[in-house]
């Protein structure tokens, strides 16, 4: 039986490299246009950082805010592990301004980067090229640059960013050479002889 199937390229392996990137974004030092900065991978990495790079479709939306103000709730969650978030979308830095500062959003605590170009979001696979948004993809990328996880939303069903902590933990449980069972959260035991 023969189908006809789209077959996508995408440069986002998990277990590989992650693709590289570096997108102008707001960032959460200053005040207005002061705020207008860049941010790369390769400097996240540098300084032994994970990374949690999320990205969404659209600013000023309904679905959206509510992720990202609670990946800002638990942001010094995140940075306790070592974690720097990175939000993306392909709207303008100018309009991720606007938004923080129209109260809908309200102020963020981490890096809000903007893909315009679309190179990002088509790199690591999750651009819509006819409405040249990105979906919801959400990317966990080790301190040496490997892709350890990385999971599509379609659509407008929003992900579970406390979800996205847990899984970042069990990551570095597992670079720290634990076996982590099925939904173990921080503070449980582990499996396997070693952990007997």
């Amino acid at each position: 039986m023969k189908y006809d199937n789209d077959f996508y390229v995408t440069g986002a392996k998990v277990g590989k490299p992650a693709p590289k990137f570096e997108m102008d974004a707001v960032l959460p030092e200053g005040e207005g246009t002061e705020r207008f900065g860049t941010v790369t991978l390769d400097s996240l990495l540098d300084e032994g950082r994970w990374v949690v790079l999320y990205f969404y479709p659209l600013d000023f939306t309904f679905v959206c805010p509510t992720e990202i103000q609670r990946f800002n709730e638990l942001k010094d969650a995140f940075a306790e592990k070592g974690a720097t978030l990175v939000a993306a979308s392909t709207d303008s830095v100018f309009s991720h301004l606007a938004w923080q500062e129209s109260g809908n959003l309200g102020r963020l605590n981490h890096i809000h980067a903007s893909d315009n170009t679309h190179d990002v979001s088509e790199a690591y696979g999750i651009l819509d090229d006819e409405k040249g948004v990105a979906w919801r993809g959400t990317f966990i990328i080790a301190p040496n640059g490997i892709l350890k996880a990385a999971h599509v939303n379609h659509g407008e069903g929003g992900r579970n960013v406390d979800e996205v902590l847990r899984t970042l933990e069990v990551f570095q449980q597992e670079i720290a050479g634990k076996m982590v069972p099925c939904n173990w959260k921080e503070g449980e035991g582990f499996v396997g002889p070693e952990n007997e």
